[in-house]
């Protein structure tokens, strides 16, 4: 049984946008040989509990003509966005799996461990797939497949329409390269999950969920450069793990995510602003900010509805307006919920994450001038992550040591550098002892709390005038005296909350900054 590294792209398209993909000039001038067309029924292994997911493991018996391959996969990280998955290939005798003939002996033992008896048919796929192989001017070779067909478990099915390209050969930004060729002739979102992932959910009946942020672990000898990567490709992957919930289910805690994902990758981009180009830093950033403003009126919504009404609303009932503020309120989030989605449905949108991809996989920022300023790339992380906190850490204190004072639009200065800092904190901090870490953390944890909810409560404010002005009719809406009861109501907790931010300030001046342990 063979080992492939298998380097793929997927895209969803509709359906009636199926037949056009191969007929594309950016398809037809690098096809080498004839189209194959195939009809694959696949089943897909697993125990009745699914361990094999578990371990991040997929068994298929694919059934091609006569003959049948079975073939195991293990993702791994992304390089870019593509997903790099290692497969493990080769003929078998029928439809039954048979774990016998796997070559590697690790993975044979990992899902004998699970009992290879209780292996059974989880679902399949039948697909109608066209094949072409393409060769790319720089002598780099892929192949494209364009499936149409269903999965089925049990009774229930769920359609599939995609292209997807594997590198054979060669530089992996050439997929992402004609994949954004494809997207300027026909509109296609880029598919994060594999029909394995799309069988299992359809099986279990788990929708798409929102995703949270999980640290990164980096190595302290990592270099600048290797950093960089490691961290813009993780919030591009945490930001297209949140896709599907935004899309697809009215959960706030996606678009929330999302923009987590946004603000973590503005974030360390301009960690390491000094040693990118000037135009490639300058893309990423507003592209990033962009997207950043597409989601943040629903984020918006949802914060002033979930956080500021529903307690002020709770306690008056139907009373003063509430439940028209409340309805007004869920229009308003309706709008804005559209808008993130529509956004997400943008060619531009995906113009993003193909371009962002490439330039990772790439490492375009390569293509620059050598100096003392970009070989700090090659240097070990651990030489520059000190510097770069202290930086951070400097800002705050010296924004926030009279923050008693401070004016509504310095608390939102002090505000964005205690999260710029945060950020680094939490890039970093793994390179530290958990011990060394954790009161500075705290007190900083509660810096961007306290501050958060100061925030909120200005821009409250601000969008109950735009829900006034809404529909454009210059009476005043029969919730105002509702608005005015919420917006009261959080002045007045903001006052307390300004004096514990003040504590949690003199708690912070007071910590030792935990790298100078280090």
């Amino acid at each position: 049984m063979s080992v492939n590294r298998e380097i793929e792209l997927k895209g969803a398209i509709r359906s009636e946008y199926l037949d056009r993909v191969e007929t594309l000039p950016a398809i037809e001038r690098r096809t080498v040989g004839r189209t194959t067309t195939r009809k694959l029924v696949t089943v897909y292994f697993d125990t009745p509990n699914y361990a094999l997911r578990r371990l991040g493991l997929s068994l298929r018996v694919r059934k091609v003509g006569r003959a049948y391959v079975q073939c195991v996969k293990q993702a791994h990280k992304k390089l870019g966005g593509i997903l790099v998955r290692t497969e493990w290939e080769g003929p078998v005798p029928s439809q039954a799996p048979a774990i016998s003939v796997i070559e590697n002996k690790g993975l044979r033992r990992r899902i004998k461990r699970v009992g290879i008896e209780h292996l059974q048919p989880v679902f399949r796929t039948d697909v109608l797939r066209r094949s072409r192989t393409l060769k790319f001017e720089d002598g780099s070779t892929a192949s494209i497949d364009i499936d149409v067909g269903d999965i089925l478990a049990g009774d229930a099915s769920e359609p599939i329409g995609e292209f997807e390209l594997e590198l054979e050969t060669g530089a992996p930004e050439r997929i992402f390269e004609l994949a954004s060729e494809i997207g300027k002739a026909i509109p296609f979102r880029l598919a994060a999950p594999s029909k394995a992932s799309r069988g299992y959910a359809l099986l279990t009946g788990d929708g798409p969920r929102p995703r949270k942020y999980v640290k990164v672990k980096l190595a302290r000898d990592a270099t600048v450069e290797q950093v960089l990567t490691e961290l813009v490709q993780h919030c591009l992957d945490h930001l297209q793990a949140n896709e599907a919930a935004t899309l697809a289910t009215d959960d706030t805690e996606g678009v929330h995510q999302m923009r987590v994902a946004l603000r973590r990758m503005r974030a360390a981009l301009r960690l390491f602003k000094s040693t990118l180009p000037e135009d490639q830093y300058g893309w990423a950033a507003r592209e990033a900010k962009w997207l950043t403003g597409e989601l943040s009126e629903a984020r918006a919504w949802d914060v002033f509805s979930n956080e500021f009404l529903a307690p002020v609303a709770r306690l008056y009932g139907a009373e003063c307006g509430f439940d028209t503020l409340t309805a007004a309120v869920e229009q308003a989030r309706r709008r804005s919920r559209r808008r993130a989605r529509d956004a997400i449905g943008t060619e531009r949108y995906t113009e993003f994450l193909l371009h962002l991809s490439a330039w990772l996989s790439g490492q375009a920022w390569r293509d620059q001038p050598v100096t003392e300023r970009t070989t700090r790339l090659l240097d070990p992380i651990g030489a520059h992550c000190v510097q770069l906190l202290q930086k951070r850490d400097r800002s705050v204190r010296r924004r926030g040591r009279d923050i008693a004072n401070l004016s509504g639009a310095a608390l939102h200065e002090l505000r964005l550098a205690v999260k710029k800092l945060r950020y680094a904190v939490d890039f970093f901090e793994g390179l530290y002892s958990k011990k060394q870490v954790k009161a500075y953390r705290k007190h900083l944890a509660g810096l961007q709390d306290g501050l958060g909810y100061l925030n909120d409560v200005a821009a409250a404010d601000t969008l109950l005038r735009d829900l006034a002005l809404t529909g454009g009719d210059r009476t005043p809406p029969a919730w105002v005296h509702a608005g005015g009861l919420t917006v009261g109501w959080h002045r007045h907790a903001a006052i307390a909350a300004k004096e514990r931010l003040v504590e949690t300030m003199t708690g912070f001046l007071r910590t030792e900054p935990f790298w100078h342990g280090g």
